[in-house]
């Protein structure tokens, strides 16, 4: 067997060749386990933790302002980061099992959310639990019945805010019906949102 030394140049560029093409799948390998990504985008696509996965969006809101999210309302699509369907003429359809809204708040400060929300009428359960969280943090579960357009009022206390001038609103629907047979969790059906506003307490 030829030593290593008494091999053609051509061989021994064979395999370095090679080598590096094994140090470079190693390295690919290593990122496809070990993905460097946002948390947003390993819980959607990785995870699979949520359905929601939010896109750029400004936040542009003027506090104090009620929004209208029936279709011939006011233009909402800055404040919809992901989870939503429409606008329609009777609001707002949530898809998957997470929605979120954006509004921007300027300095931190007790706040008050308001949201008017219809249930979808889908077979399923008698009322839509409905978990809403702003910038992370839990602040009320509320029940939505089906066919039935409600206000609900929800004290934002100012600790519950981050220092970035938004606040993000989550609502999480633990029971979200799907429409139909081998339908993805990604097009579940919650509720219908119509309004919402967000003001200082």
């Amino acid at each position: 067997m030829l030593r290593l030394s008494e091999r053609s140049p051509a061989a021994l560029a064979a395999y370095a060749l090679a080598a590096l093409l094994a140090l470079f799948e190693l390295a690919v390998l290593w990122q496809a386990l070990h993905p460097n990504v946002s948390a947003d985008y390993r819980a959607y696509y990785i995870d699979r933790t949520t359905t929601c996965l939010p896109q750029p969006v400004t936040g542009d809101y003027a506090l104090g302002t009620e929004l209208d999210f029936r279709s011939g309302g006011d233009n909402t699509r800055e404040t919809r980061p992901c989870g939503w369907d429409g606008p329609a003429g009777d609001g707002m359809h949530s898809i998957g099992e997470t929605s979120r809204l954006r509004l921007a708040i300027g300095r931190r400060q007790n706040l008050t959310l308001m949201l008017e929300l219809t249930g979808v009428t889908l077979p399923g359960p008698a009322q839509q639990r409905v978990v809403i969280s702003v910038d992370g943090k839990k602040l009320r579960e509320i029940a939505v019945t089906p066919d039935k357009t409600e206000r609900f009022t929800i004290p934002v206390p100012i600790d519950a805010l981050d220092e970035d001038g938004f606040a993000d609103i989550a609502l999480d629907y633990p029971d979200a019906i799907s429409p139909g047979k081998r339908v993805a969790n990604t097009y579940w059906r919650s509720v219908k949102l119509t309004a919402a506003s967000l003001s200082p307490a």
